[in-house]
């Protein structure tokens, strides 16, 4: 009865610890780009691309495809 109690526990433990580190999802990169636009201090918007100055300096491009998703993100320190 005793090992039935602890491998419940045990079993109990994991499936907890497992469902919350599950629940730190990573950023999409449209998510990422649409985040950067709203806290981007000058945005100049071109066809396929956007340029981003932001307050310490640097700027980010952002270019989109054809369909409009987001093909590549690049941030240039101008320091």
């Amino acid at each position: 009865m005793k090992t039935l109690l602890k491998v419940t526990f045990i079993a109990a433990a994991m499936v907890v610890s497992f469902a919350s580190c599950r629940e730190n999802e990573e950023m999409t990169t449209e998510e990422t780009a649409q985040e950067m636009i709203d806290n981007g201090d000058n945005v100049e918007v071109k066809e396929d691309k956007v340029k981003i100055e932001n307050n310490d300096g640097s700027e980010t491009k952002i270019k989109y495809d054809d369909n409009g998703n987001v093909e590549k993100i690049k941030t240039d320190d101008n320091s």
